[in-house]
């Protein structure tokens, strides 16, 4: 069986699903050697095996002009170059595929915010309307990433209960652990960080509901000597988030910097309304960090025990919670174990080995309809 990787929409400064789409390429190819991978970057940039290079104009961007290129690569170049390269199946990490496609295909559903939350989206919430529609016709089968999205697309489509697979997100092992404190003061220096910070990770969305995690400490700022450092790209229609010296906005910063943030901050704030899965409260356990994660959708998936849960709804919860983790050296250390113990349930290997079993099973379904 030969896999088709459909990773036209990376490009070279990945965030969450530019991550989870090349962790999976990588150990897709570590673990079933027969995968090609259809990319506009470079095959030791993305450390997966053997690629074939699409154009650079099809790459995820924010310029809508990048964007209708690669819709018009995928129906029209990808599916013949894919029956060209013997591809038996088509894996899309992405909701986007060839609507006639010439190989089954599997497709990964990540998230449905943009049904949610469609005003937050602009002019691609009619796009992935488009793609959710066609998905019931044309993919062998359906992998999600948490049981929260398996219940949210059955309930958003005609999709066959069967044809869904439920295959969480993992995190990179080898890059996402506890950190040497020895390195903390050059790090904050270099960041200009302070001592002691609380942190948030993600995008800025609405919906990401980072203005209740910024009200809720500078109602509390005069009780501690933290301060909040917020990581997120800013985008148009973000959420217009308060202003203090007591709050830090950074814009991107290098993927292989992002264990030290977790690591060295007191604790990690998602407090997000909605989370397909929740990359980021996994990555923190990882480090080491404790995690106060938003009480919503997914993310009681993800955290279990191993973080403090809250309603993303009420900043005085919010605010009595940080107050007790930082001021609680033990409970910190407890969380700390509990979330390294947590974040062992979780790789892309197995992440990638449920994509296999699905690709398999798609495989087997053209088989048997062939025969």
């Amino acid at each position: 069986m030969k896999i088709g990787i459909n990773a036209t929409h990376l490009n070279e400064e990945p965030t969450g699903i530019g991550v989870v789409t090349r962790e999976v390429a990588r150990n897709l190819y570590s673990l079933h050697r027969d995968v090609l991978t259809f990319t506009s970057l470079p095959g030791d940039s993305l450390a997966a095996g053997p690629v074939f290079r699409v154009p650079a104009s099809t790459r995820g961007s924010k310029k809508l002009k990048n964007n209708l290129l690669r819709a018009v690569y995928l129906n029209t170049v990808l599916p013949l170059q894919a029956r060209r390269s013997r591809i038996d199946v088509l894996y899309c990490p992405i909701l986007e595929f060839p609507r006639f496609p010439l190989s089954p295909l599997v497709v990964t559903v990540h998230d449905l915010q943009p049904l949610a939350y469609p005003s937050q989206f602009g002019l691609s919430v009619h796009y992935f309307r488009y793609c959710l529609n066609r998905l019931s016709r044309v993919a062998a089968r359906v992998t999600v990433v948490s049981g929260f999205v398996r219940k949210e697309l059955l309930a958003a489509t005609d999709l066959r209960e069967e044809l869904i697979d439920v295959t969480p997100n993992g995190y990179d092992a080898a890059l996402f652990r506890p950190q040497d404190p020895a390195l903390k003061e050059a790090f904050l220096a270099r960041y200009s960080l302070p001592e002691r910070y609380i942190l948030y990770v993600g995008t800025l969305f609405p919906y990401k509901n980072v203005g209740l995690l910024a009200n809720a400490f500078l109602g509390i700022a005069d009780r501690l000597d933290h301060r909040l450092v917020i990581v997120g790209r800013r985008s148009p229609g973000d959420e217009i988030l308060p202003r203090s010296d007591r709050i830090r906005y950074m814009d991107y910063v290098a993927h292989g910097d992002l264990p030290k943030f977790y690591a060295y901050a007191d604790m990690l704030v998602h407090p997000s309304l909605s989370e397909g899965f929740g990359l980021t409260p996994l990555e923190a356990m990882a480090c080491g960090t404790p995690v106060l994660a938003s009480c919503r959708a997914s993310l009681p998936e993800v955290v279990g025990d191993a973080g403090i849960l809250f309603d993303p709804t009420d900043t005085g919860e919010l605010g009595s919670l940080i107050l007790k983790m930082a001021s609680d050296k033990s409970l910190r250390a407890g969380m700390r174990e509990k979330g390294l113990r947590r974040a062992g349930d979780f790789s892309w290997e197995k992440t990638a080995a449920g994509i296999l079993e699905s690709c398999r099973k798609a495989a087997m379904g053209k088989a048997s309809k062939a025969a």
